[in-house]
């Protein structure tokens, strides 16, 4: 897969497929910057540390069971398995799938002006090792 329309991303949450309800997906993994300068160094150096990433949606709230509302509400405060591959269907060297744990730290309920679209953006801190799955 080369360049590719990113409107097919499939997104998983606690085992429930909300790709139907997602308007934007960012999935982030950084690395810890360490300094290892030392006397008699001229330049500064520095080595990776501990891994840390972040989940990020914005959904279309669906209040209905098994849609957005009804997954998300009883995760917060929680650990749960996030999912996201670049296009639904099989999986590939070049369709990766990442799974991970995500701390489920906010959840709005609404977030909108008369006439909006009702929406919802969340952020979420990944809480462990990131699996990538290719076949």
């Amino acid at each position: 897969m080369a360049e590719f329309l990113q409107n097919d991303v499939q997104v998983t949450i606690n085992s429930v497929d909300l790709t139907d309800h997602v308007a934007s997906v960012t999935w982030t993994e950084t690395a810890s910057e360490l300094e290892t300068t030392a006397m008699g160094d001229s330049n500064v150096t520095r080595i990776g540390g501990l891994k840390d990433g972040s989940f990020s949606v914005e959904f279309h709230q669906d209040f209905a069971a098994s849609s957005v509302y009804k997954t998300l509400y009883p995760l917060l405060g929680n650990t749960t398995t996030v999912e996201l591959t670049p296009v639904s269907g099989s999986l590939s060297d070049s369709n990766p799938k990442h799974s991970a744990a995500a701390l489920v730290t906010e959840l709005p309920v609404i977030d909108g002006a008369v006439s909006d679209l009702a929406t919802i953006s969340v952020t979420w801190p990944l809480a462990g090792p990131v699996t990538v799955t290719t076949s």
